[in-house]
Order: structure tokens, then sequence, then C-alpha cells
């Protein structure tokens, strides 16, 4: 079984795919068939509610099983149309292919459902709002300023914006009008931290003024 916990939403992991090439990581997404023509058409996709996309190799057959290689009850072993359609945790090794295109070496896959998450209380909240906290997973709100990294994409700062130990999460929201970067800001929502300085902030909900309580 995968430790969901320290899954990296497919955001934060194109995000930082710089960082992380030549790496095992386990990235969290829902895994599609591409569309299109030609080979690259057969390769499944990690794709986000915002519609980012990371290409992976297939670690199981695309069509059925041999009726040779059928268990008891002529029950088949799993192949890749079981994963498709689903919410995955997918572990592989981040590459770039001879276009330098990112690809997703893929190993293995689970399925998985949102899961009952806690609500993280005032000391885990803090820990995952500085440097540490890697792997801590649920609900709660984090203080900081937004950012915008090219386009729509947002993120919150929350620990030394811009230097060396610079802490941040990417947020599932568009860009809004209403929203004043570089001010101090709320967001409230489920709350992933993947590596000491990197998490994302998914459902992510902003507050344009601090909690009353």
């Amino acid at each position: 079984m995968y430790d969901a916990s320290r899954a990296i939403d497919l955001s934060t992991l194109l995000e930082h795919a710089d960082r992380l090439l030549r790496r095992l990581v386990t990235g969290r997404g829902h895994l599609r068939r591409c569309g299109g023509d030609g080979v690259a058409a057969m390769w499944p996709v990690l794709e986000d509610t915002q519609g980012r996309r990371l290409r992976v190799t297939p670690w199981l057959p695309m069509d059925d099983f041999s009726p040779r290689l059928a268990g008891p009850g002529g029950r088949h072993p799993r192949g890749l149309r079981d994963f498709f359609g689903h919410d995955v945790l997918l572990t592989g090794v981040l590459e770039r292919d001879a276009d330098g295109e990112l690809v997703l070496v893929a190993k293995r896959a689970q399925v998985v459902h949102e899961l009952h998450l806690r609500r993280l209380d005032a000391a885990q909240l803090a820990a995952v709002s500085g440097v540490g906290g890697e792997g801590t997973v649920g609900y709660g709100a984090l203080a900081g300023e937004l950012i915008i990294d090219g386009g729509d994409q947002l993120r919150l700062v929350t620990a030394d914006r811009g230097g060396p130990c610079e802490v941040s999460f990417t947020l599932d929201v568009l860009r809004r009008d209403d929203l004043v970067l570089g001010q101090p800001i709320h967001v409230h929502g489920l709350i992933r931290k993947a590596t000491p300085w990197l998490g994302a902030i998914r459902r992510a909900a902003v507050a344009l003024e601090a909690p009353t309580s």
C-alpha cells in the first residue's frame, strides 16, 4: 500500500520538475488515455483538475492479458484499463525524452479514493509553514503572501520569500482580480507538504481578511 501523504500533486510535480529529474517520485492525479493519433496516443497521461498533463510510460499491458495468464475462476491480472478514469498514486522516475518533453517512467500505481483527513492543529500548521513538516496532510489555514509564477498559477509563500529557504504552496485556484499580490493573506484547504520546502493546497479558499477566530 502507498503512503498517500507523501504523494506530490501533479501541479507541484510539474512546477518543480527540474529539481526532481531522475528521482523516484510518487505523483497524484487522474489517469486518462491520451487523445490524438499515432504511437503517442497509446500512452496514458496523468492530469490534474486544471488540465495540466504529464505523459506516463505504460507499466502494464494496454490490452487484456492473454487467456493463458488467467487465474482461478478465469480472472485476469490487472491491466492499464483498470486504472483509466481514476485518481491514482503513480510511482516512477521523472525524465525528459529526446525532444525535451517531460515523461514519468512509471513503475507501479494504485487507485486511490479521497480520504477522511484530519484537521491540522496549531503545532502542525506552524511546522508546515516553515522548513519541515514533510509528509503532513490535513485541513487547515496558512498565512502568507500570494505570488504568480507565470500565467495564472498562484502560490502562497509562507516563509523566506525569495530566499534560499523559501517555503511555498501551489493553489488550485486561478488568478482573481480581487486578490492582492504580495499582501498578507490566509488560505484554507487541504494541505499536503511534499518536501520541507514545497507543498500544495487543494480546494483552496482565499480569505481577503485575517480570520477573527
